[in-house]
């Protein structure tokens, strides 16, 4: 997939960008990041959404030891993004309650969908369970990845923007306590007119408990185009 970004320096159209993500991942990984998470993975690496283990491969060859869970693994028809497609690594059917079973590993989640709200449920799910380092590749708050109470939980925002500037179409976010807190950016290939990178979060436990208990996810995940 590098190589693939490298020969056409970041610049294809819509339709090419989507024939790479079915054959590989929404995210164009590089080394550093690969480096970046083995050094942060402790035990292992949970992936959740991990659609067909693209990134979980790249990790599994670097000798971090990886777990891989998605609602619909390809090459499942169920699946808007991978159906009839090849996988790189096994992943596992499962949704955000998975991450339970898993907080002595680094939680991984690439390209969680926009505005669904099973990202959120699975950083809260993961903080109850006493998980400590989430992995998250995606763009910042605002961005076309996760929806406000994820980058909420994830210590992104320092006030609550529908209470705080009267937007009625935003969010309240004033009842979510952060949970983590970034403590390391890598900057990742980009297609052109994306702006997504890896953002390495620990454990914050300075601000109280976690937010309200998780609701169950509802709709299909990656259900659009992004």
């Amino acid at each position: 997939m590098f190589n693939e970004w490298s020969m056409r320096g970041g610049r294809i159209d819509a339709d090419d960008r989507d024939r790479l993500i079915r054959r590989y991942s929404f995210a164009v990984p590089s080394r550093a990041a690969v480096r970046a998470i083995g050094d942060r993975a402790g035990t292992g690496v949970v992936e959740l959404g991990a659609g067909n283990g693209y990134w979980s491969r790249l990790l599994a060859d670097a000798g971090i030891e990886v777990v891989a869970y998605d609602l619909d693994p390809a090459p499942s028809e169920r699946n808007p993004w991978y159906a009839g497609m090849p996988s790189w690594f096994e992943v596992v059917s499962g949704d955000e309650s998975v991450v339970v079973a898993h907080p002595d590993r680094a939680l991984l989640l690439v390209w969680p969908t926009k505005n669904e709200v099973w990202p959120a449920d699975a950083i809260e799910r993961f903080a109850g369970a006493g998980g400590t380092t989430v992995l998250y590749v995606g763009e910042g708050a605002g961005g076309r990845t996760g929806d406000d109470r994820f980058h909420a939980i994830l210590g992104e925002y320092e006030r609550c923007a529908s209470c705080a500037l009267g937007i009625p179409t935003v969010p309240c976010i004033c009842g979510v306590r952060p949970a983590f807190r970034r403590v390391e950016t890598i900057e990742l290939p980009h297609w052109d007119g994306w702006t997504d990178d890896l953002y390495v979060y620990e454990r914050d436990d300075s601000r109280g408990p976690i937010g309200p208990k998780p609701s169950r996810h509802q709709g299909r995940w990656r259900r659009g185009s992004s």
